[in-house]
Order: structure tokens, then C-alpha cells, then sequence
């Protein structure tokens, strides 16, 4: 099985979209790059925090899917409603930050998407409507 990545800018100011598919090749780790991503994988949505070093994920087989927006260095409490040092090194099911209502529609939303361009644009949708609710950056 094929592997591979893809990026995009994203219509979030400052984000990026960006999909992968594990091949049967060793997974190579995720180096830090001080941005913090909402990703949809296996079903599931997660927030990956800012790393202070490489992220190593383990036990993932060949051909899963991820599809994530990468938001720019300090952008990402404003969508997650929480200061970035909270999720430093750590990646947290978004469950654990958002009202369950919310990330129970935005799952389901993802799910029905169906290919990942489709799934990125619901994240996009997401995280868009997130960063109008919460108004100007306060300096988190």
C-alpha cells in the first residue's frame, strides 16, 4: 500500500489542510513545529498540541487516514479555548476541550464527508465558526 502527504492552504487565515495515508513503511515521526492541529482519524477527532520535540506515533498500520488543519503558531487557543501550554506535547481528543453537542455534530459531519477533501472542509467549517465565536485573540 501507497502512502503519502498533502498539504493546502486552508481558508482559515493562517492555517493549513493537510492529509496522510500510512504506507507499510516505517512511520516516520512528526517534528514540532509549534502549531497545533485538529485532526479527524479512524472516526475520531483530536488536537494535536504544540511538540517541544519529535512526535512518535506507534502501532499505526499502513492505510490509515488523516486529515487535519494545522493552525499557525499561537492561533490554535483560540480555537480550542485553551492556552496552547496546556497542550504542549500531548494529543487530546477534542471531546476533552469542546461541549460533547458540538464535537458530536462535527464527527458526524466528518464521518458522512466521506473523501479527506471533504473531511477538510468540514474541519475548515469548524474551526472557522470556533474562531468567530471566540472574537480577537487575547494573547493566550
Amino acid at each position: 500500500m501507497r502512502g503519502g502527504y498533502r498539504e493546502r492552504p486552508s481558508g482559515v487565515a493562517g492555517a493549513v489542510v493537510w492529509t496522510r495515508t500510512t504506507s507499510a513503511a516505517p512511520v516516520r515521526p512528526v517534528l514540532p513545529d509549534g502549531c497545533t492541529d485538529l485532526i479527524w482519524s479512524e472516526g475520531r477527532l483530536l488536537v494535536a498540541g504544540p511538540d517541544t520535540g519529535p512526535h512518535h506515533p506507534d502501532g499505526v498500520p499502513p492505510g490509515t487516514r488523516y486529515t487535519g488543519v494545522r493552525f499557525a503558531p499561537g492561533q490554535g487557543p483560540a480555537v480550542f479555548g485553551v492556552p496552547a501550554r496546556e497542550l504542549r506535547d500531548r494529543r487530546v481528543p477534542l471531546a476533552d476541550l469542546w461541549p460533547a453537542g458540538r464535537v458530536r455534530e462535527a464527527a458526524e459531519r466528518a464521518a458522512a464527508a466521506g473523501t479527506p477533501g471533504a473531511v477538510a472542509r468540514v474541519l475548515e467549517r469548524t474551526a472557522a465558526a470556533r474562531l468567530r465565536e471566540a472574537g480577537p485573540p487575547d494573547g493566550r
